[in-house]
């Protein structure tokens, strides 16, 4: 019997909404994400080259599969226009079955 992937939020963020857009109709088209949405503007806080920054940034909330996860992963690090962004993946741990499906059926499965 074949397991169904697990639903996966994948969390970035970019410094401008053109890169948040862009980002997410690569993934979109790709079949990595089956949705992306983009939140912002929101305010960073952290270190960075010995100081602490803050900066005005846009948050994307992927939704994918864990079969998808890796290729996604790779796919945001070529993408991303930071030197080391900051993607987190967080495994879902309970969904309705169709809307798992819905993710399912727009990303790809390995």
């Amino acid at each position: 019997m074949h397991s169904s992937p697990q639903l996966v939020i994948v969390v970035t963020t970019v410094a401008s909404h053109d890169d948040a857009e862009r980002i997410a109709h690569e993934l979109i088209n790709s079949n990595l994400a089956a949705c992306v949405q983009i939140d912002g503007p929101v305010s960073s806080h952290y270190h960075w080259d010995g100081t602490v920054q803050t900066s005005t940034e846009f948050r994307l909330t992927l939704k994918t599969n864990s079969g998808s996860w890796q290729t996604l992963k790779e796919q945001l690090t070529l993408l991303h226009p930071y030197d080391e962004p900051g993607i987190l993946m967080f495994p879902v741990t309970d969904t309705t079955e169709g809307y798992l499906e819905w993710v399912n059926q727009h990303t790809l499965r390995r």
